[in-house]
């Protein structure tokens, strides 16, 4: 059975709503398939814009470097 026999069989069996919904969908698909690709372009103000905005300058600390600052950051806040 090839995949259009297969779904011409469940719509069959399916209420009037639900055929409407597949059809909606299928003329979608349709549309898509013949509109012309655009560029994706990341709109300004999202939060992709920020990407690196925290990033230190210099060499990447160690991991005991680190642990000793989040120590005294902790000891700074809570004191």
């Amino acid at each position: 059975m090839t995949a259009a026999e297969r779904l011409h069989q469940l719509i069959q069996a399916l209420p009037e709503s639900q055929i409407n919904e597949i059809l909606n969908f299928a003329e979608f698909l349709h549309q898509k398939q013949f509109l012309p690709s655009q560029p994706q372009t990341i709109p300004p103000g999202t939060l992709t814009g920020l990407r690196g905005i925290a990033k230190r300058s210099g060499p990447v600390p160690s991991d005991s470097e680190l642990q000793a600052e989040y120590t005294d950051y902790l000891t700074q806040k809570y004191q």
